[in-house]
């Protein structure tokens, strides 16, 4: 008696977990819901209480990345151990303890929640996902096209919300990020199209909705990574965009622009320029990111092996700014130690992917086509701890590591490590 009742609180268990581990997902991009300035959201919160759930049913999955995890967490702790020691010798060690414990949680707890589930629990955080980035720039837009993308009316949303330049943040704070969340969120409405996930309808109104937000984000480097991005899961993935597909495009963007339609200002002032004349220095905060990167390039030197500390470079450099370059950044604050084991984390994913691609090759082009926007942030971002960077580079990575995985070991009542291959085809 006492083993049934056991039995049914550890499925009621697991089974609750998967809906408030959605919520999270849905959540992640939303970093201004949040109670304070530590980065603690209310997805944050969700994610806790889906461990807790997890754990109370006994079904924790303990190797996220299969046979890699013990190499996953060594690469961890070399990076958080580089920044560490530069932190007690050079900076502040109260520092590196925030840092490394927002870097556990994305990269430690988070794989554990998201990652080595079965087919169907994986499909629910995909669409979570994209509902989520989807409802968010629904919102976005529809308060930027009734204000006139104003900056004062529309800060009573959050902050930030729209810019000072015009540029649709929503609730990421920036309008960058804004982009990089539609970049991450674009090949997962592709993949779920071609799962059968998505209808014909909703796949064309959920990619238009994506696409007016990053329109509105006037984003140079989020437009190139989701064009990039594109690219990739169309040629790794071997799929086919029929025809009536782009010609319905072409035809709706026609109209639009022959019904008078006027570019966002933040698109006109920051992306026309760059397009004209073929120069990035043309385009938004470029230079100055550019002097950023050669202050930190001139300081690498001196931080072969020993960094300046955890989240030190805004207090050595002169415009008190991290520089916005993720490689650079762990160099100088955590030498090269820290740096090595990045790219180490890096090199797991980016083969494991690699290698899949004769398994499941729209797995391998999901997860390579995330992987390939959340890099191109890595040059272009200060520390990558933030949720809603991790969450869909995890999720993409999801099947490649259900594959890597799928002896029959358990993680959940009835169910299995596993992942079935799709057959390239059109969307």
């Amino acid at each position: 008696m006492q083993s049934s009742r056991y039995l049914d609180s550890a499925s009621i268990g697991w089974a609750t977990s998967a809906p408030v581990l959605a919520m999270a997902v849905f959540l992640a991009p939303y970093i201004s819901w949040r109670p304070g300035a530590i980065l603690f959201t209310v997805s944050d919160m969700l994610f806790v209480l889906g461990a807790v759930l997890i754990v109370l049913a006994h079904h924790m999955p303990l190797r996220p990345f299969a046979a890699l995890t013990p190499y996953w967490l060594l690469a961890l702790a070399v990076m958080l151990g580089g920044l560490y020691l530069g932190s007690i010798i050079n900076g502040d060690p109260l520092r590196w303890a925030v840092l490394a414990g927002q870097y556990l949680f994305s990269l430690a707890l988070l794989p554990l929640l998201l990652m080595r589930h079965d087919r169907g629990r994986t499909y629910l955080f995909f669409k979570a996902f994209v509902a989520g980035v989807t409802c968010m720039e629904l919102f976005g837009s529809a308060l930027y096209f009734a204000y006139g993308g104003q900056w004062e009316p529309l800060q009573r949303f959050g902050p930030d919300f729209v810019t000072g330049g015009g540029r649709l943040s929503a609730f990421l704070a920036d309008a960058n990020w804004n982009a990089a969340m539609i970049a991450m969120a674009i090949p997962f409405v592709y993949y779920l199209r071609i799962a059968g996930q998505l209808g014909q309808a909703l796949f064309a109104s959920t990619l238009t909705i994506l696409l007016v937000g990053l329109s509105l984000t006037a984003s140079v480097t989020g437009m190139v990574s989701a064009t990039l991005a594109t690219i990739i899961f169309l040629i790794i993935g071997k799929v086919r965009p029929p025809m009536r597909l782009l010609a319905a495009g072409g035809a709706a963007l026609a109209l639009l622009f022959a019904s008078g339609y006027a570019l966002p200002r933040a698109f006109q002032n920051r992306i026309v320029p760059a397009l004209e004349s073929g120069e990035l220095s043309q385009a938004g905060t470029y230079t100055g990111r550019v002097e950023l990167i050669g202050e930190a390039w001139d300081r690498a030197s001196d931080a072969i092996l020993i960094g300046i500390g955890a989240d030190q470079f805004r207090n050595v450099s002169p415009v008190r700014q991290p520089v916005h370059n993720l490689y650079l950044l762990l160099w100088i604050e955590g030498g090269l130690p820290s740096l090595i084991g990045w790219l180490w984390m890096m090199g797991i994913l980016a083969i494991s992917a690699i290698s899949m691609r004769r398994y499941d090759r729209l797995g391998a082009a999901l997860a390579l086509s995330v992987f390939a926007t959340f890099v191109i942030y890595c040059g272009a971002s200060p520390h990558m701890y933030a949720r809603q960077w991790i969450v869909p580079l995890l999720l993409a990575m999801a099947p490649v590591f259900a594959i890597m995985g799928r002896a029959n070991k358990r993680i959940g009542p009835e169910t299995t490590l596993h992942h079935y291959p799709m057959t390239p085809k059109e969307f």
